[in-house]
């Protein structure tokens, strides 16, 4: 049973952060810089996620986890809805309209995320 339970975790565990951390879904070598105003925000794990109007489309920021946030900076209480943010980072492949952010800048202050 123990050789059972340390196999299943050895397995379940990588393609876990696989499913979390699909990084390869976004596009490297093409980076955007996008800069509008809040519309929603989710300050919740495993990563932030806020929705922005940038050159009149919608797009929504994929940004570091809630802990990471607040550790560079970046507190829920300086991100919040009605804000003006940059954001620099990767388009998704397969989601339209969704970028993994590298740095946001708020209030003129840049807040590195990875």
């Amino acid at each position: 049973m123990r050789r059972l339970s340390f196999a299943a975790l050895a397995i379940a565990l990588p393609a876990a952060a696989l499913a979390h951390h699909g990084w390869g879904s976004y596009d490297a070598q093409n980076p955007v810089t996008l800069t509008g105003p809040i519309k929603t925000l989710e300050f919740v794990n495993p990563h932030v996620h806020a929705d922005i109007t940038a050159d009149g489309k919608e797009w929504e920021l994929t940004l570091a986890p809630p802990s990471r946030m607040q550790a560079r900076g970046a507190a829920q209480d300086l991100i919040k809805v009605g804000t003006t943010v940059t954001a620099y980072g990767y388009p998704s492949r397969v989601k339209q309209g969704e970028m993994r952010a590298e740095w946001i800048e708020v209030a003129g202050k840049r807040f590195e995320l990875r």
